[in-house]
């Protein structure tokens, strides 16, 4: 009797054993790091902005024009901005074209092949730059007071994207990069002169300029 009760136990204990489920540990899913700093000269004075110090950060988005026939395009902004002040720092690339009826996005492949396919690409009003092969940017400049300084494509300016890593996560697909520029700035200041009686030369129009000196813009654009 006691050999039957020792073995019974055995078998109670073999059964409970091969019960247990061995835990499955998920492999790590992948995980783009991204992270953004801006250096510069701008107007002769160096800026240094950096990721989560004075609350900057970098926004990607981009805007499509889908017409009714033919190809789609694309235009894609990565900004340098703060919550805690307004200057910022963007810099705008297209066009991307695609078959919008294909795919409501330009695909993977279109998106990573084109800022590699285009490194320095021409500086254009609105980074438009129509074409086969080609590519237009444009830098944005917003100061402390929240005026806003574009590029123009008369000006000899020069940028150079250099270290395009293009990698995806769960959160999306990005093109990681550094640009380095030099380039001239413009914004048009509104001056009122109120005369009495009011007068059509009452508001005149001013433009004026700035230098963006040995920039160098660590970010990414995302599809």
């Amino acid at each position: 009797m006691k050999i039957k009760s020792i073995l019974a136990s055995t078998l109670v204990i073999a059964a409970l054993a091969s019960c247990v489920k061995h835990e499955v540990i998920p492999a790590p899913e992948p995980k783009v790091e991204l992270v953004c700093n801006f250096t510069g000269t701008i107007n002769g004075t160096d800026v240094e902005w950096t990721q989560n110090v004075d609350g900057f950060y970098l926004e990607s988005s981009k805007s499509k024009i889908v017409p009714p026939s033919g190809l789609s395009s694309a235009v894609y902004y990565s900004e340098i901005k703060s919550t805690d002040n307004l200057n910022a720092m963007r810099l705008n690339i297209g066009q991307m074209k695609w078959d919008a009826n294909v795919t409501s996005d330009p695909t993977l492949a279109i998106f990573d092949g084109f800022l590699t396919a285009n490194p320095t690409p021409t500086y254009t009003l609105g980074a438009i730059l129509t074409g086969a092969n080609t590519a237009g940017f444009e830098v944005a400049y917003r100061d402390g007071s929240g005026n806003v300084w574009l590029t123009k494509d008369t000006d000899p300016n020069t940028i150079d994207f250099t270290n395009i890593v293009q990698e995806s996560d769960k959160t999306g697909d990005y093109s990681k990069f550094v640009a380095n520029f030099d380039c001239i700035v413009y914004h048009t200041f509104q001056i009122i002169t109120p005369s009495n009686p009011p007068a059509v030369g009452d508001t005149t129009y001013v433009e004026q300029s700035l230098p963006v000196n040995n920039g160098v813009f660590k970010g990414w654009y995302k599809r």
